[in-house]
């Protein structure tokens, strides 16, 4: 019976994280030419191969086979899903056409616009190796992470959930966090979806700074896990 409650709770975890995509239509444009004309710095994100396209002021994540697709803290659609291929992304005209639109809609600040003046010790620094810590946060269905990284770029925190030996891991969510100017960083990550209790959560926190990824993984449990709940306890005297 357990292993018939745990079982159907995967199979409700992987549908409720899965997305399905359309057909491709129209698959013409190589990202890998309307990244650099658009001023986009590209980033892959492990394990799925997702894209980052990342300029100041705006964040941007593709993934193969999804036509939906991250734009800073919301989402957008897209007529056709992008599609790896040998390296790349094949996109459609029409996605082409908005990633440039965004682009042109962003704002270059004036530290931007120096960024050709950067110097070999900045350089240096943005390609250090970023630290992350994470741990439960009691009460919720949630985990604190903090640590350090450069604080030329957003940090992307990935959530990836193994749920069984027999499953492959999956992608839980992704966040875009801003270090401050000393480098930290600090964010509060719902779990959400993944609720099976004793799964694997793994961290994973990547930058388009050219920075070395780090990672910990936590063992989900309860969120008061240890409390002693009187409303729980059998009445005093009831066998």
């Amino acid at each position: 019976m357990h292993k018939a409650i745990t079982t159907f709770t995967t199979l409700a975890f992987l549908a409720c994280s899965a997305t399905s995509g359309a057909q491709a239509q129209s698959h013409d444009v190589l990202l890998s030419t309307v990244a650099p004309r658009d001023g986009y710095k590209v980033q892959w994100l492990l394990p799925e191969r997702s894209v980052r396209l990342y300029r100041p002021g705006l964040v941007i994540v593709l993934r193969p086979g999804v036509v939906e697709y991250e734009v800073n803290n919301r989402v957008e659609f897209t007529d056709a899903p992008p599609q790896y291929v040998n390296g790349d992304f094949l996109v459609s005209s029409q996605l082409a056409a908005r990633l440039a639109r965004l682009a042109s809609m962003t704002r270059v600040s004036s530290r931007s616009r120096t960024v050709g003046a950067v110097s070999t010790e900045q350089v240096a620094q943005a390609s250090g190796a970023i630290t992350i810590n994470a741990r439960p946060q009691p009460g919720n269905e949630a985990i604190f992470v903090s640590g350090h990284a450069p604080s030329s770029a957003p940090v992307t925190i990935t959530l990836l959930a193994t749920l069984s030996e027999d499953l492959p891991t999956v992608v839980v969510s992704r966040h875009d966090v801003q270090p401050d100017a000393n480098g930290q960083f600090q964010a509060t990550i719902p779990i959400a979806p993944d609720y099976i209790r004793n799964s694997l959560l793994r961290v994973l926190a990547t930058s388009a700074a050219g920075s070395t990824p780090a990672s910990v993984t936590l063992l989900i449990g309860a969120p008061n896990s240890g409390v002693t709940v009187p409303a729980e306890q059998e009445p005093h005297g009831v066998r």
